[in-house]
């Protein structure tokens, strides 16, 4: 990398950095959980691994009720509990672990573009990547997407290396790095059959004869055993939500009416807001200029028979899980961005073609930056410091409310030693799994029951978010009970946000009864 391209991609993550949510204003509602995913993992290693994990991490969560790592692979945690391990624990410590894979993602595309283009046209192609509104937005909050992609962009470099010097080392390296992508988000096993088409597009058949092609196979099924067995053990429901079965049956349900066919639509209906028009117009135009003009080289054509690839498997794995959710496409905007970058460099003559390609990514990046601003939801900071500043230790709090994982993280943040025990009404009074939409039951509390757990659990505060679930009978008749005379009310709180649905109101209650028995029991 030369010092101007370098430059340039340093400057796109501070960017990408400061222009992210760093304020405990997160708008992601697992982004919060998804950091405390790491600081679980901080803290256990610093206990000196005494207990077993199961042990520590049901005591953790007891203070931290806002866990999903038993959901999803390890490395991400890992790596945000070495972040915080060094610079401890905070909402800019997380967002810039992110940031950090953010910049792996930008030298694996701009290596990738290399293979094809000069040094300042590929540092052009790595804005145009990054100026996809998918990945403008999941670059900039605390999620695994694009840690996860990441690990592909690097494999797909030692992909094509391996195409181009049959060094047997590439390919084994490749397999590792897309181990590393699944490992990191399971959505990332798309990877695996595009890099196996785009090995037989490209070789042919005589690839069944290489002693290397069976080493990394093999390779790589015998690494993805112990996620399978994680999968089925600890997270059923996500294989719930990829085969549209259980739990997940009960989601989008216009969706699942029509099958995958109306799935593969909605994601096609979307591609603007994930791509952007620019992208996608450049990349049709550049097939189109293929089957007119044929290939440049053999170099273009390697790196184009891989992101057809990429894009036809991964368009058809997301298509065809039981669950829509635009942030799983965000992949998608690869192909597009190197397909445009192809494009521009066919249309350009070599005089003006790198600064004019640097001259358009730095154009659509800043246009989707100016018009795509992160959303972001405050509040919960401050309902934190004030819980804190008011209660004594070991304390037990009763939260009602929509953004749980938000609290939590404030408390965490503000108190670095755990002070607190807080109880989750929907986690006690409800029975559902993941997001109530995909089905709930009431348990069929009665007020003398919640009186006696009240006493029980010694609560001394509630956070309440008034009408949350409160279709729903027990919890409709917790919040009359916290409204009654045996709570008061001391404080409220407006919780601002981009998105109107998440605007709302948090009240906070003092009990004015509590039990005699000082402590925790829950």
């Amino acid at each position: 990398m030369g010092v101007i391209s370098t430059a340039i991609l340093c400057g796109l993550i501070a960017i990408l950095f400061f222009t992210s949510p760093r304020s405990e204003d997160f708008w992601w509602t697992d982004a919060a959980s998804f950091a405390l995913n790491g600081d679980l993992i901080r803290d256990y290693v610093a206990s000196g691994l005494h207990q077993s994990p199961m042990a520590f991490a049901n005591g953790w969560f007891r203070h931290y009720p806002a866990l999903t790592i038993s959901l999803y692979p390890p490395i991400f945690p890992i790596a945000e509990a070495i972040a915080f391990g060094l610079f401890g624990f905070s909402h800019p410590v997380a967002q810039a672990t992110v940031s950090a894979f953010a910049g792996l993602a930008a030298y694996g595309s701009y290596r990738l573009a290399r293979t094809t283009t000069g040094p300042l046209e590929a540092a052009g192609g790595v804005l145009l990547m990054f100026s996809a509104p998918g990945m403008l937005l999941w670059s900039r909050q605390v999620v695994m997407e694009v840690p996860s992609l990441a690990f592909l962009l690097l494999a797909s470099l030692c992909l094509l290396r391996f195409q181009a010097g049959r060094r047997s080392r590439d390919l084994i390296i490749a397999t590792l790095l897309t181990l590393c992508a699944v490992y990191t988000k399971q959505t990332a096993i798309f990877a695996a059959p595009a890099f196996a088409l785009a090995l037989i597009v490209s070789d042919g058949w005589r690839l069944l004869r290489d002693r290397t092609t069976w080493a990394a196979a093999g390779l790589g099924i015998v690494g993805l055993v112990p996620l399978a067995v994680f999968t089925v053990a600890t997270a059923p429901e996500m294989l719930a939500i990829a085969l549209n079965q259980g739990i997940a049956a009960h989601a989008d349900g216009g969706l699942q009416a029509g099958g995958h066919f109306a799935q593969a639509k909605a994601y096609v209906l979307a591609l603007p807001d994930i791509v952007g028009w620019p992208l996608l117009v450049a990349a049709v135009c550049y097939l189109a200029s293929v089957a007119c003009l044929g290939w440049r080289g053999p170099a273009e054509r390697r790196l184009a028979i891989l992101m057809l690839a990429w894009f036809g498997c991964d368009f058809l794995f997301i298509s065809a899980t039981g669950h829509f959710e635009v942030r799983y496409a965000m992949a998608l905007g690869v192909p597009c961005a190197l397909f445009s970058l192809m494009l521009l460099s066919r249309m350009l003559t070599p005089s003006i073609r790198p600064v004019a390609i640097l001259a358009a990514g730095a154009a659509v990046l800043g246009f989707f930056l100016w018009t795509q601003p992160v959303f972001r939801m405050s509040g919960y900071d401050k309902v934190a410091a004030y819980v804190l500043q008011h209660s004594a230790q070991n304390d037990v709090i009763w939260f009602q409310g929509s953004e749980s994982k938000n609290l939590v993280f404030s408390l965490r943040s503000h108190q670095p030693t755990p002070k607190l025990f807080v109880l989750r009404a929907e986690k006690f009074l409800t029975d559902y799994h993941i997001v109530r939409e995909w089905g709930g039951t009431d348990r069929g509390w009665t007020t003398d029951a919640l009186q006696a757990m009240a006493d029980r659990q010694h609560i001394a505060m509630v956070v309440l978010q008034p009408g949350f679930w409160a279709d729903l009978p027990s919890m409709k008749l917790m919040q009359d009970y916290i409204l009654s005379d045996r709570f008061r009310q001391v404080a409220e709180f407006k919780i601002t946000a981009d998105e109107p649905s998440q605007r709302s109101t948090i009240k906070v209650f003092v009990n004015q009864r509590p039990a005699i028995t000082t402590g925790s029991s829950n």
